[in-house]
């Protein structure tokens, strides 16, 4: 008898968490899509401010690319020619 009650417990939480999903389940979605949608409104909003203000509040410095390119005469490896053998 012991089996049985703990079977239909067992049931009664699976049928109980279902219809808990069933109905919070797209109520929590539009939650979250709501949030999503204004945290990338207020990125773009942010992004659309004037440049002159991010400029003067914001310094950024950019590494030459000059400094960090291989030299071309630097010798890597040898060429080998392969050619077909019939």
């Amino acid at each position: 008898m012991e089996f049985l009650e703990t079977v239909l417990i067992i049931l009664l939480i699976f049928v109980g968490l279902r219809i808990l999903i069933k109905y919070l389940g797209p109520l929590l979605l539009k939650f979250i899509m709501k949030r999503f949608a204004k945290k990338m409104q207020d990125k773009f909003n942010q992004s659309q401010q004037p440049q002159e203000e991010t400029n003067s509040s914001q310094k950024t410095r950019f590494k030459s690319k000059t400094s960090t390119k291989k030299s071309k005469n630097q010798k890597v490896g040898e060429y080998i020619d392969y050619e077909e053998i019939d």
